[in-house]
């Protein structure tokens, strides 16, 4: 049996009072705090203004209470940077053995400020055609795999604000430009787990996209996979078992 290794009193009380700020209680008085953790006001209170010196908790003179301090954010803005960074070096191998597994064009998009870029592609080792994305080309949401999927992934309001605000540019006949239909569209992908795509951009190319999410259950990309509309139909459920499987592995490193 592992035994629990020797932790600092101090240190652990401090973190146990960190542990107390959350969606639900974003500010915190003293007493609050107090309460929470189970120690007197005192030693509560020499530990808050320990964490406030530091940085990690904040004090509003106005209202006497306290929130997360200014020193979280350069800490979170890392690991997020080294969540992405381990996310991309793991998964760009894997295009490769995708592209070839279905003679597709694997693609990983990554989310930057609302938009979608494509960061890496590989191409089938013995494929006649190549499909091939501008890199940091944004995606027209509504009329590709990659975009579609990304919508699903964010709550009504903010789909909706997306429809109301955007022209849907038709590309082709097939591309959805009735909010209506996109709505039902993006209802499908939500059951589904990933997007399909079928001449709705380019005539006779089609993809297929599955979503990445972070820790907070947040799509941070998409893994895709780009050919003719026929190979897409004759792929499409050993893709999705394939690809679905491994992102979900994924999902612990955020």
């Amino acid at each position: 049996m592992e035994r629990n290794p020797r932790t600092i009193q101090s240190l652990a009380r401090a973190f146990a009072i960190l542990d107390c700020f959350d969606s639900v209680h974003p500010r915190l008085s003293i007493t609050e705090i107090s309460e929470i953790v189970k120690l007197n006001v005192n030693t509560t209170r020499g530990l808050v203004n320990t964490l406030v010196h530091f940085q990690y908790l904040s004090r509003d003179e106005e209202d006497n209470d306290y929130h997360l301090g200014l020193a979280f954010i350069p800490k979170a803005n890392l690991v997020e940077e080294q969540f992405l960074f381990h996310i991309k070096n793991k998964i760009q191998p894997m295009l490769r053995k995708w592209a070839n597994a279905y003679g597709l064009s694997a693609r990983l998009n990554m989310i930057d400020d609302g938009q979608l870029m494509t960061v890496f592609t590989e191409v089938p080792d013995n494929s006649r055609y190549m499909i091939m994305t501008r890199s940091r080309t944004p995606f027209p949401l509504h009329a590709t795999a990659s975009g579609k999927v990304y919508l699903a992934s964010l709550p009504d309001s903010v789909v909706e604000t997306y429809i109301k605000d955007t022209r849907l540019v038709q590309y082709t006949d097939l591309t959805i430009t009735a909010p209506e239909q996109l709505l039902g569209e993006i209802d499908r992908i939500r059951e589904r787990g990933y997007a399909l795509e079928i001449g709705e951009i380019n005539e006779g190319i089609g993809s297929i996209a599955f979503p990445i999410f972070d820790k907070r259950k947040e799509c941070i990309g998409t893994i895709s996979l780009s050919g003719a509309n026929e190979q897409i139909y004759e792929e499409e459920k050993a893709a999705a078992e394939t690809l679905s499987s491994y992102i979900d592995s994924l999902q612990p490193l955020g």
